[in-house]
């Protein structure tokens, strides 16, 4: 049974010692970090954000991770994420200056520095990937997730941060088409372009007759199919099942390459909001803040984060407008239609961690 470190969010008391930036240190301070970086070079993967968004982790957050790294001994440290959103991420207050160290584009400023890897087991037409040259080039990696809801998979935890986050956008619109296609429905669509003007990738071309889809920029990410206000989009054949096991094997492929020493998960449970943060916007949180997890099985830290997301805690008028839940299965299924512990299913199938845990909280 794998042994979780978790800081709770709400202190006993109003004493500073007692806040979640104070545990955070000790949580840390408990990791043995050493065994992970000493000597070692060590990319530490966060999603930078973007867009109009600032619910993802706190630059504070970052930075005394990375002075612990250091503490530890590393032989160097960076934060890694995709070119887009470290050329953007002084938006969100992270820079080398406030976060202690280089912010690296995992693939090159062109998402070109890379390597295809081959996917084991082979699942159906997704062969390989192709995963950032800088992951790759590190010793030891340390994975900084934040939990959220995601339209796609369920939720984003810390198997999205690497699955989608270390790789190229060519091996994320391959990931995302495990799902299935657009199809538009002429007869309710208004033309009133909200999916073309919202779509991240500038993939939608909108005419007064035609919604055509440039498939070589689109990621299926069905950011059309939930902003459009009369429901004219439907992803076809809706196969989440699939892109939850593209998830998890890309997942794998990543982790391969360390060392099962060489790895750490941190999951932060705050703003956990309905929405993933590569949706470039912030809505309200869902639930009250949770705290922070960490340890060395990826397993069982995603499903000790979606246990503690509970339906009974949401926060009233946190939902979209016209928003519904359904009535069965955790929260995120509920609103999302999506079971998110499929990822993790998948995972431990695939030898990654195991499901049972312990949860030792830092006091």
């Amino acid at each position: 049974m794998s042994k979780l470190l978790f800081a709770k969010y709400a202190g006993k008391n109003l004493e500073p010692d007692n806040s979640i930036g104070a545990k955070w240190l000790r949580l840390l301070d408990g990791l043995d970090l050493a065994s992970v970086v000493k000597d070692k070079r060590t990319c530490i993967k966060m999603h930078l954000g973007g867009g109009t968004g600032f619910t993802n982790i706190h630059p504070f957050f970052a930075r005394k991770l990375v002075q612990k790294v250091k503490e530890a001994g590393a032989k160097a440290v960076f934060i890694a994420d995709s070119p887009g959103a470290v050329r953007d991420a002084v938006e969100r207050g992270y820079t080398a200056e406030t976060v202690g160290c280089p912010l690296v584009s995992h693939s090159g400023l062109a998402d070109r520095y890379c390597e295809t890897r081959a996917v084991s087991p082979v699942f159906g037409e997704f062969r390989e990937v192709e995963v950032g040259g800088e992951v790759l080039a590190a010793e030891a990696l340390i994975d900084f997730s934040h939990v959220k809801g995601h339209g796609a998979c369920g939720f984003g935890g810390a198997s999205k941060n690497l699955s989608m986050g270390c790789v190229t956008q060519r091996s994320r619109r391959a990931l995302h088409a495990l799902e299935g296609g657009l199809e538009w429905n002429a007869k309710l669509c208004t033309r009133c372009k909200k999916c073309e003007a919202n779509c991240p990738n500038d993939a939608i071309n909108m005419g007064h007759d035609t919604f055509e889809v440039f498939y070589h920029n689109c990621k299926y990410c069905q950011h059309c199919v939930l902003i459009c206000p009369k429901k004219a989009l439907t992803m076809l054949g809706g196969r989440y099942r699939d892109f939850q096991r593209g998830m998890a094997l890309t997942t794998k492929t990543v982790l391969e390459n360390f060392p099962i020493e060489n790895c750490l998960f941190l999951n932060l449970l705050t703003n956990v909001t309905i929405f993933c943060d590569c949706w470039g916007m912030t809505t309200p949180n869902l639930v009250p803040d949770i705290g922070i997890l960490g340890g060395r099985d990826i397993v069982a830290i995603e499903q000790a984060s979606l246990d503690l997301i509970r339906t009974e805690d949401l926060i009233p008028g946190s939902l979209p407008p016209g928003w519904r839940q359904g009535n069965k299965g955790h929260l995120f299924e509920r609103l999302h239609g999506k079971d998110p512990y499929a990822v993790i299913e998948y995972l431990a199938e695939l030898g990654m961690g195991e499901r049972n845990y312990t949860l030792q909280e830092v006091e």
